[in-house]
């Protein structure tokens, strides 16, 4: 590895080389989402019940606003409905519209042919030894206070 670049620097490039062969592929089978807006529409499918604005925040790690906005485009696209949790008048409560679980159902199976071409020729050991190095990281940095 080359120290002067630092980690991030490949961080970086591979998250860009990521999201450029997504969007490549989404846009050649005409899916009209964004990759963020997958990671939420997928994560709304998986918490069921339970999910919330809050909680999208939480899991990805971005601000109230840009959740916001998240979640704005996809009730815009009729992929969710966003309400208040009955008796929390503080907590939105998000849920799949037919048209979003459908999207999700039709999706899942592409979108786990895309992660495995990610995974091809790295066997487990390695991907435990990467994702290791990744907590690693992230617990080293835990204590730095950004403002």
């Amino acid at each position: 590895m080359d120290s002067s670049k630092g980690f991030g620097h490949y961080l970086d490039r591979t998250v860009k080389r990521i999201q450029l062969a997504y969007q490549k592929a989404f846009k050649e089978k005409n899916i009209n989402l964004t990759i963020e807006q997958w990671v939420f529409l997928q994560q709304i499918y998986e918490l069921g019940d339970i999910a919330s604005q809050r909680e999208l925040t939480n899991l990805n790690f971005r601000t109230r606003a840009t959740t916001s906005k998240m979640i704005t485009n996809l009730v815009e696209k009729g992929y969710i409905t966003k309400s208040l949790f009955e008796g929390d008048l503080k907590r939105y409560k998000l849920e799949l519209t037919p048209h979003g679980r459908s999207m999700i159902e039709t999706l899942l199976p592409f979108v786990k042919e895309l992660r495995t071409l990610g995974y091809k020729d790295i066997d487990e050991t390695d991907f435990q030894t990467f994702l290791n190095v990744l907590n690693q990281i992230w617990r080293n940095y835990e204590h730095v206070n950004v403002k």
